[in-house]
């Protein structure tokens, strides 16, 4: 997959041509349950290639929370702040980013606990993809959801010609406004993937096997009063160390994610991008309830929105 190019012009053509702006949530994500096309248990394996018209593609996975208190973040993606992603990654020089959109739920209560579109580099594309995300609206009371799902799917279900190629890593975003459950069921995986064998294992394991080609990072939204409790929180700094982000304004997390991939990728690969870069413009990665954390300091001519 990953034909195609985007362009913000073109996004914003196309927003009006679906008339977004004038959309309920349920207009936009039309899914009332899992589309077949998401379905994990019929994915084998997505795949981030390099091509002629994309010569050195950079995988990127976005998991979106699609429970209950979560579905205004892939709502605001839509209408107003995906293209800032795409934008101000390739404005970076890091010209051929690949985006995989990924809804993950409860998998102790929800019907649809993880769904995985397909990496995608255009602009019609990419927005079939994230508007294909079913809302489920579920999630429970059971302290956390199953972001961990998506160390399982880039484990164990990608292939990325950016690692495979180039030993650059791919990387890999959670967004919720909850804890991580930490232990994924062998049974669960065997019931969601195509795999029968599989064994129970825990997050940092699952975690370990995500970052042999991927830096992980979550985002956790302090949309509001109970989002700002240590306990909607608790476990992610441990886990992910200055890899987790706080941030209270929804609206930045499309431009949070840009700063974070234009800054880790630059300084890792600067030839890669063209672009000087003298560890000065490092990312402030923080649990930071100002949510001003990884934003890039430097490479002062790039705009990131």
């Amino acid at each position: 997959m990953g034909h195609g190019r985007f362009s913000k012009e073109a996004y914003e053509r196309l927003k009006v041509s679906k008339s977004y702006a004038n959309k309920t949530r349920e207009q936009i994500f039309q899914s009332r349950r899992l589309d077949p096309e998401m379905d994990p248990r019929s994915v084998h394996l997505r795949e981030s290639r390099d091509s002629e018209e994309h010569p050195e593609s950079l995988s990127i996975i976005v998991g979106l929370d699609v429970t209950g208190s979560m579905g205004f973040v892939p709502v605001e993606l839509v209408k107003n702040t995906f293209p800032h992603l795409m934008d101000n990654v390739m404005q970076a020089g890091i010209e051929h980013p690949q985006v995989l959109f990924l809804g993950l739920g409860d998998h102790e209560c929800d019907q649809a606990p993880l769904q995985i579109g397909q990496f995608e580099s255009s602009t019609e594309l990419l927005d079939k993809w994230l508007t294909k995300v079913y809302l489920e609206g579920g999630g429970g009371g059971n302290a956390g959801e199953s972001y961990h799902l998506a160390y399982l799917a880039a484990a164990r279900h990608t292939a990325i010609d950016c690692w495979d190629k180039r030993k650059q890593k791919g990387f890999l975003f959670t967004i919720g406004d909850e804890p991580c459950l930490r232990i994924l069921p062998g049974y669960t995986i065997n019931a969601l993937t195509p795999d029968t064998q599989g064994q129970t294992i825990g997050i940092e394991k699952l975690l370990q096997e995500a970052q042999e080609r991927y830096h992980v990072f979550h985002l956790h939204v302090a949309h509001n009063a109970m989002a700002k409790m240590s306990g909607r929180y608790a476990g992610w700094k441990e886990l992910l160390g200055d890899n987790f982000i706080m941030i209270e304004d929804y609206t930045q997390v499309a431009s949070k994610i840009a700063s974070l991939v234009v800054s880790t990728h630059t300084r890792l690969n600067p030839k890669s991008t063209g672009l000087a870069f003298d560890g000065s413009a490092d990312t402030k990665r923080a649990s930071d309830p100002s949510g001003t954390s990884g934003e890039l300091t430097n490479l002062d001519d790039i705009e990131i929105l």
